[in-house]
């Protein structure tokens, strides 16, 4: 919990610094503000956003940031009330977009903005208690659970998502990669990695008698199959099969979606699951810690030592 909150810090203080230095901006340099209009015959739609912006956003981030650093029990309130007013004027925004078809790199560049903002505040309201351990039951029904949540997962990050970023991607005009031989290379390298990722699932499954859920984790702690060589072999095929989907579409966009997914892991729920392996599971699970690396792939297996 503690390394979220130090993210958390240092996210929200950039964010608001980053605000204030878009209107700067935007006022020094009137000209950059036709790459964000929202309608092409007046700014008035766009320079609306100032009274938000300047009012919750950019001071909210910078409260947020100082009552985190203080650890003052008002920063979560501070953190859900710069998510809110974030959701609000992305959602806002898009919505005029989608009726003038203008506007759209700012939609796109505050779509980040509102998802970092609310994974931190869920990270930091929830922390530890986003895990819980999974009931007593049969192997069959917990590998059901598991295929059912892959199923799910998949379809929506895999499929639906990057369906809209390339959609968004269209109108911005953004050039598509091509070269030979992309799609089979980008099907081989996807089916490879997921390979690795349903392996890691259904050991999880079966030996940690848990599925991939926080909120339905593993009741053992799993050092065997992929687990011996990576410790976190189901993060690194989900990134794997978003960077294959990007090269598989030619999208620089969903190639970004995918590497912002492994960084809100990296930095939000990889710290608080392992707080919590920590806290179940103590000296066994933190020497495998120690000699397992998170996204590097280990040459020789890791072994016990029983």
């Amino acid at each position: 919990m503690e390394k979220v909150r130090r993210y958390a810090i240092g996210y929200h203080l950039l964010q608001g610094v980053a605000v204030v230095g878009w209107w700067l901006t935007m006022y020094v340099w009137p000209s950059t503000q036709s790459y964000f209009r929202l309608d092409n015959h007046s700014l008035i739609s766009l320079d609306s956003f100032w009274l938000g912006d300047l009012l919750f956003i950019a001071p909210g981030s910078i409260a947020a940031s100082y009552l985190l650093y203080r650890r003052w029990k008002y920063a979560t309130a501070a953190m859900w009330l710069v998510t809110g007013a974030i959701t609000q004027a992305t959602a806002y925004s898009a919505a005029y977009t989608l009726q003038t078809d203008v506007g759209w790199l700012g939609v796109t560049l505050m779509l980040p903005a509102m998802i970092w903002s609310g994974v931190f505040a869920t990270g930091v309201t929830v922390g530890d208690e986003m895990f819980r351990q999974s009931k007593a039951a049969s192997t069959n029904y917990i590998l059901l659970k598991t295929l059912t949540q892959i199923v799910v997962a998949w379809t929506t990050i895999l499929i639906v998502f990057p369906y809209l970023i390339t959609i968004l991607e269209d109108k911005l005009g953004v050039t598509r990669l091509q070269f030979p031989f992309q799609k089979p290379l980008a099907i081989a390298l996807f089916i490879g990695i997921s390979v690795v990722g349903i392996w890691s699932a259904v050991v999880m499954s079966r030996v940690g008698k848990g599925t991939p859920l926080p909120l339905d984790h593993a009741s053992d702690l799993v050092v065997v199959g992929p687990y011996r060589y990576v410790r976190n072999p189901m993060a690194v095929s989900g990134i794997g099969q978003g960077l294959a989907v990007a090269l598989f579409l030619g999208s620089p966009l969903v190639a970004i979606y995918a590497l912002m997914g492994s960084a809100i892991w990296q930095f939000i729920f990889r710290p608080l699951e392992e707080d919590d392996l920590e806290l179940r599971f103590g000296p066994p699970f933190t020497d495998y810690r120690s000699a397992v690396k998170c996204w590097l792939p280990r040459t020789t297996p890791y072994s016990t030592g029983e």
